[in-house]
């Protein structure tokens, strides 16, 4: 998660309590992965920093540089400039004169600062404690400059930062907690405490914890299996754009399961999660494309998003790969070398070191 809901404070520094909420609902909504209800709320704070209101000109600003900010946050730098010069004096005079953990939140984004970004969740800034607790989390998962000593204390700390969210009732804390007990990090895996989690981040709208009690409905997980009640939220996460949603509603639509299948309703959800950078849903319509179903054959098409997909590290993606280069289609010759390099880099994509080491000693890459 890169951006998070602004806390309460936010509401007393703003003019007045519906752009606050604006502000608020397009912070949460770029975290939680959530692109229509970011599209929403960012053409409603452009309006109030077209009227001069600073501090909707300086998140406007923060978030006018992603890749995917809407078409009301994009905007020509001269304008980004301008914006961020008229605000940033208002929100620096807060944290250094105050200590406001909001304010340092704020320029620690504007200049990617990590030692501002730990004053802020140290000061009990909410959108802070999830982002602190996300980079370290990721961190310690990575083995990045952590010492294999030191992995079970930072998941643990990880943790206390997501909890310490989740407490002032933040859906994206709550969630981030859950997450932490479906996988066992930094506490002990609780799959039913994980689920209770997602109900109440759901509840409050959260497009990943919706998707996510889809995943337990259709696996049978804590709950019993009812692949109807998965695709109830499934469609509900994918009606509010969530990639992780149109994938799995995908998926339920090409399958038939819980659903009438439609494969033409398939590889739409899988373009649009494509397009906003799912591994997942690339090697899902790469498959449907290959094979003709749900929209014309086109095997070149095809190989084309197992590659997208495989440099993004998706093992599946890598898999079909090797099977172009070993059967030859896509516009790919027939190549046996090719194909061996292709199937130890999925095994190496998997956590197999020794895959890992052998493309590492024989020149190759890891994607």
């Amino acid at each position: 998660m890169r951006f998070l809901a602004l806390a309460l404070a936010l509401a007393a520094a703003a003019a007045h309590a519906d752009s606050s909420n604006a502000i608020i609902r397009l912070l949460n909504s770029r975290a939680s992965g959530s692109p229509r209800g970011y599209a929403e709320a960012a053409a409603e704070v452009a309006r109030d920093a077209e009227a001069g209101k600073p501090l909707q000109q300086f998140v406007l600003a923060l978030v006018a540089t992603e890749p995917d900010a809407p078409p009301a946050a994009r905007m020509t730098a001269e304008r980004r400039k301008e914006y961020l010069d008229q605000s940033r004096g208002r929100i620096r005079a807060l944290a250094e004169q105050k200590d406001n953990a909001l304010a340092w939140y704020l320029l620690s984004l504007e200049e990617n600062d990590l030692k501002m970004l730990r004053r802020a969740a140290d000061g009990g800034n909410i959108q802070a404690l999830n982002a602190w607790g996300t980079i370290t989390l990721t961190q310690a998962l990575s083995n990045h400059g952590v010492k294999t000593n030191d992995i079970g204390r930072i998941l643990t700390k990880s943790f206390g930062y997501f909890k310490r969210a989740a407490a002032e009732k933040d859906p994206n804390g709550i969630y981030n907690v859950g997450m932490c007990y479906l996988n066992g990090y930094g506490v002990d895996r609780d799959p039913d405490k994980a689920y209770e989690c997602f109900r109440t981040a759901a509840e409050a709208g959260h497009p990943e914890a919706i998707n996510n009690l889809g995943g337990f409905y259709r696996d049978g997980v804590v709950v019993d299996r009812d692949p109807v009640a998965a695709v109830r939220w499934f469609r509900r996460s994918a009606e509010m754009e969530n990639p992780y949603g149109e994938l799995n509603y995908g998926l339920a639509l090409q399958r038939g399961e819980g659903v009438a299948p439609d494969a033409a309703r398939a590889v739409a959800l899988f373009r649009d999660a494509s397009a906003k950078g799912s591994p997942e849903a690339m090697n899902a319509l790469g498959m449907c494309l290959y094979r003709g179903e749900g929209a014309g054959k086109d095997e070149a098409a095809a190989v084309a998003l197992y590659r997208r997909a495989a440099s993004l590290g998706y093992p599946p993606a890598m898999e079909n790969l090797a099977a172009a280069y070993e059967l030859g289609f896509g516009g790919i010759p027939k190549d046996s070398a090719m194909c061996k390099v292709w199937k130890i880099r999925a095994l190496a994509a998997r956590g197999d070191r020794n895959a890992a080491a052998w493309l590492i000693q024989n020149g190759h890459s890891l994607r």
